[in-house]
């Protein structure tokens, strides 16, 4: 038998090594790892997309001016001559500016009609100035409830947290002719992306 030299033995050996080497890495290649260090640091992306919603809330949703008389006014939005709360306090919950219409059942039945003698008026609350002068309406001035049709109360009412309420308050003044009894209106608003 012959003999194998060392230096043989060891270029086979280092010859072994390095298909061994060439095969791994080929390998690992084929699998996606990267073998050209000890950490591997893949990126990744996560995307959402937020749906656009139109999504009011009346956090106060009654307005009860309690025990009035026969042909005195009662405003809303000051501090005046009125039982309990005189305005809606509204929210904005969607994720987009809105435009707020307002529309409402009589309140009287002495008279028929739009008439001045039941308005609304919108407004910031403290520290909101979201709302814009824009889509018919002006903030600050009192308007004659429609009865029959909806009319515009708010514009782009912002919808970011602290900066998405407003005020819509009430002024009536009680007809001359009206009878003695419980009177109630229905106010509804209604919300569109603005």
């Amino acid at each position: 038998m012959a003999e194998v030299s060392n230096n043989t033995l060891i270029t086979i050996i280092i010859l072994a090594l390095a298909i061994t080497l060439v095969s791994t890495w080929t390998l690992f290649s084929k699998m996606g790892i990267q073998v050209s260090g000890l950490t591997v640091a893949p990126t990744g992306t996560v995307s959402a997309s937020v749906q656009s919603t139109a999504d009011i809330f009346l956090q106060d949703s009654t307005v009860d001016f309690g025990a009035v008389q026969v042909g005195v006014s009662y405003n809303g939005a000051s501090s005046g001559n009125y039982s309990n709360a005189s305005q809606f306090l509204v929210r904005n919950d969607g994720s987009v500016r809105v435009n707020v219409t307002v529309s409402a059942t009589a309140l009287w039945t002495s008279t028929s009609g739009n008439n001045t003698n039941y308005q609304f008026n919108s407004t910031n609350t403290t520290g909101n100035t979201s709302l814009a002068d824009s889509c018919s309406v002006t903030h600050n001035s009192w308007t004659t409830m429609p009865l029959s049709s909806a009319t515009y109360a708010l514009c782009l009412l912002n919808f970011s947290d602290a900066n998405d309420y407003a005020k819509v308050s009430i002024y009536i003044t009680v007809p001359t002719g009206e009878a003695a009894a419980a009177k109630t209106s229905t106010v509804t608003f209604t919300a569109a992306q603005g």
